[in-house]
């Protein structure tokens, strides 16, 4: 794949300091450590609020990051793991996930109100609307992931995109990236299997342990001992 230029009109734009190229870039020397840094600068200039950040579980979410690593956990574990040791990002562990932040003034600030209990930061941030961050679409994911569309498979996907949600199509790729199964054959059958178990969950009967009514207050006590 091609790029194939900076399109005329009217266009966003992500602003970085100057500093991230005069004396950042030339610190990093692995690629995904490249590529986790400046998404991770990407991302958080599509938020608002203060203290700005970004988590694991987010970066792992998105696509346009995760098809540049090749759809691999490892390469963004050591992509962050690179960019925090040479202080390009500042790293939080809090509620069983990882926060990462910019390493700017404003943020080490927060960071240690934060590591202090002084400020908490579901209360601090906020998000843009849905549309501002480009969600790439099943035929997006198929270009990305396995090829040049072709009318056959464009009505096959068309079909996929009306009985699946979004999540379970863009989890389907990733799963089929991951193993390094890049076929829609793969990915297919990822969805028919979640079509399966999610038609079984649905349809199961429940045992006579989950019919049996819940037994709460004094009498619960009474029905232990039984």
């Amino acid at each position: 794949m091609k790029f194939s230029g900076v399109p005329s009109g009217a266009l966003k734009f992500t602003s970085v300091p100057n500093v991230v190229f005069s004396e950042l870039l030339p610190l990093m020397d692995d690629l995904a450590q490249v590529h986790v840094a400046l998404h991770v600068f990407y991302l958080l200039s599509q938020k608002k609020g203060s203290p700005r950040y970004v988590t694991f579980d987010e970066l792992r979410g998105d696509t346009t990051l995760m098809h540049a690593l090749d759809f691999k956990s490892e390469k963004l574990k050591r992509g962050l793991e690179k960019a925090v040791t040479c202080g390009a990002l500042l790293q939080l562990e809090a509620d069983s996930a990882a926060w990462y932040f910019f390493n700017t003034p404003e943020s080490r600030k927060a960071f240690e109100k934060i590591r202090n209990g002084e400020l908490k930061l579901a209360k601090n941030v906020s998000f843009l609307e849905a549309d501002a961050v480009e969600t790439p679409n099943i035929f997006k994911l198929y270009e990305q992931q396995i090829g040049p569309l072709n009318p056959i498979i464009v009505e096959e996907l068309k079909e996929a995109e009306s009985e699946y949600p979004p999540d379970v199509i863009l989890d389907a790729f990733r799963i089929a990236a991951e193993n390094n199964a890049r076929s829609w054959k793969y990915v297919s059958k990822i969805l028919l299997d979640w079509t399966r178990k999610h038609k079984h969950e649905k349809t199961r009967r429940p045992s006579s342990r989950e019919r049996r009514p819940s037994i709460t207050g004094k009498l619960a006590d009474v029905a232990k001992s039984k």
